[in-house]
């Protein structure tokens, strides 16, 4: 079977022994290398199946978020051109084995002569399209692989980071999306909120309606680990040479140091609990030995000593080893890889240190929302941990809003929603931005009421609405649901006011391809004629009537804050090869005024473009 389904990776006569160690490197255990540990790994994997079965641990439930990990946009794409380099080079060696077969001696006397030309031109014929399947993957969202890369969906991967408002721009970057696969399972399992989603997951901002509770966003201080800070190369071996000298008992291929040579198997026939670090058995030791490493391990992670580098965002979950089947597999676990969420705490013991911790590993502490709740200092309180800030459970467009405790959950859900629909300050730099839509609010105020949050994170810098006194009247004509009456003067003196800016392109290449002319050029007369002077605003008349081509100035461009409406001219150009004027006309029905025009390219080219920013007044 591996010989049929591996054939193109292998030359032709390969031994059967050579596909079946590619399969167990591809597409077993892939994150291990080593043979040995995979032989490990999987005696650990089968002692736990059996401790499952005999009731002596629990299930791992796959939907808590203790047990995933994200699918960041870097490894998708690490993937797919993966994917897609290992497809052509394929191709090329198929390509080349048909070359030697059909023409044995051409193929051989171009090797000699021509050898760069030729894999040149079998890379450019099969390796070229990489690139427009990467452009085609971004822009559209949709995955075309072979394989699969392991995912349950093949479309979705891509959004369109709006900017209606910062509040809906941020959210995008913070948003976790669970699968369009489990959009259509009907079981409410996978939505449902869990405790291990404490701190990490906001259990507020999630959309009503389909994607409830499988469009999550992140909680306020949670980041994603990438491997940011720089530690050194053998730190792993450092760490693992510590953990020995406290007592671990290190298995075969694990250390240079002593019992190198005995097996995983005979630490298993002693009873004692494993050692697991990134997913690889490194060692074994008894219950009371992993509780040590894991308390050393923790005040190392804080407060590293000179000369050992520990990485701030390692996950330290000892469980402790129990016969009932309500606990967790017992082990010392330990993870140090990217696309794991983490989130700061508290660390209380002879000083406070702040730590980062994970979802598996949370689930392991005793965590006080506050200080008051019994987490002190000393010494019987060296594994209590207090949250920064009960707050911290939200995510920043939650924990913007007041009083939210006093409301109903439903109300802290719907806000979230309607504070990214609400027209706000999307950029401060609407003059220089290309965006084909931007709306902005003209008065904004700063909340009267606000909370912490709302000033610690700046986001009177980017201010959406206006501050309004709500008179709530029982009496009948004013008494209607979900809605209200504006106050007239209010509303004339501004209130609820914002502008949309819209962008309008203009490029003479097309516009002579469409119109069928030869060349175009911005300006409203030829060149000999605004050589004479014939051509300047005191001499339109040269050309008949031109009262539709007010508001243009001389250069074809129309005048800053002209007030536009449709039918009237946006623009003008001239055709010097038939001596003829072409018009561009606003197609749209409501009335604009220019706001800013941008002039891209040389006057005389044939690409040259304008942009025309213009904005019409509507209310919010």
């Amino acid at each position: 079977m591996f010989t049929e389904m591996f054939r193109d990776h292998f030359p032709r006569g390969s031994h059967c022994a050579e596909f079946g160690l590619f399969f167990l490197k591809r597409f077993v255990l892939v994150h291990v290398d080593d043979f040995t540990c995979k032989h490990d790994l999987l005696l650990l994997m089968a002692r736990k199946l059996y401790s499952f079965a005999h009731n002596k641990c629990c299930e791992d439930n796959v939907d808590a978020v203790a047990h995933q990990e994200l699918l960041l946009p870097g490894h998708l794409l690490s993937s797919y051109i993966t994917e897609k380099l290992e497809e052509s080079l394929v191709r090329v060696a198929s390509q080349a084995r048909r070359d030697s077969h059909t023409n044995k001696d051409g193929i051989v006397l171009e090797l000699k002569q021509e050898f760069p030309h030729y894999c040149s031109k079998l890379l450019g014929r099969y390796g070229g399209t990489i690139g427009s399947k990467v452009s085609s993957f971004l822009s559209t969202g949709n995955l075309t692989s072979s394989s699969g890369l392991d995912l349950q969906q093949t479309t979705g991967f891509v959004i369109i980071a709006e900017r209606l408002n910062m509040w809906r721009y941020l959210s995008h970057f913070r948003s976790v999306h669970r699968g369009q696969f489990f959009t259509t399972m009907k079981t409410t399992t996978v939505r449902k909120l869990l405790p291990e989603s404490w701190g990490f997951l906001c259990p507020v901002h999630t959309p009503d309606g389909a994607p409830c509770g499988l469009l999550s966003h992140l909680a306020a201080k949670v980041h994603v680990t990438c491997n940011g800070k720089q530690l050194g190369s053998n730190w792993r071996s450092n760490l693992l040479d510590l953990m020995i000298s406290l007592g671990m008992s290190p298995i075969r291929g694990a250390s240079d140091l002593v019992f190198k040579e005995i097996s995983f198997s005979h630490w298993l026939r002693q009873g004692l609990l494993q050692v697991c670090f990134d997913g690889i058995v490194i060692g074994c030791a008894v219950n009371q030995i992993c509780a040590h490493l894991s308390l050393v391990l923790r005040c190392f992670k804080t407060k590293p000593p000179p000369g050992l580098d520990v990485d701030p965002t390692l996950e330290i979950a000892h469980l402790p080893q129990s016969n009932n089947g309500t606990s967790p597999f017992a082990g010392l676990f330990l993870f140090s890889q990217p696309a794991r969420l983490v989130r700061p705490v508290l660390r209380c013991s002879t000083s406070t240190h702040l730590e980062m911790i994970g979802p598996f590993e949370q689930a392991t502490l005793q965590i006080a929302c506050n200080i008051q709740d019994g987490a002190t200092s000393g010494h019987d309180a060296t594994e209590a941990h207090v949250e920064i800030d009960p707050t911290y459970i939200l995510s920043v467009l939650a924990s913007l809003t007041p009083f939210s405790d006093f409301n109903q959950s439903p109300r802290n859900m719907y806000q979230c929603q309607m504070g990214k629909q609400t027209m706000g300050t999307a950029a401060h730099s609407l003059v220089h931005r290309r965006d084909n839509k931007m709306y902005r609010i003209l008065t904004p105020q700063s909340p009267l009421v606000r909370t912490h949050n709302y000033c610690s994170l700046g986001f009177d810098r980017y201010a959406q609405g206006t501050n309004s006194v709500v008179a709530v009247i029982s009496y009948s004509g004013y008494d209607m649901e979900d809605a209200m009456i504006i106050n007239k003067s209010s509303y004339e003196r501004g209130f609820g006011h914002g502008s949309v800016y819209k962008t309008v392109y203009v490029d003479l290449t097309n516009e002579a391809h469409r119109r069928g002319k030869t060349q175009l050029r911005f300006g409203y007369a030829s060149l000999a004629a605004v050589a004479n002077g014939s051509g300047s605003a005191e001499g339109r008349d040269f050309c008949g009537g031109d009262d539709h081509l007010l508001g243009i100035a001389e250069d074809g461009l129309p005048e800053i804050g002209r007030k536009v409406t449709m039918g009237e001219a946006l623009w003008c150009a001239f055709d010097e090869h038939n001596k003829e004027r072409v018009v561009g006309l606003h197609k749209e029905t409501e009335i604009a005024y220019i706001d800013t025009v941008h002039f891209l390219g040389c006057v005389f080219s044939l690409s040259s473009s304008l942009i025309v920013h213009h904005l019409c007044q509507v209310w919010q």
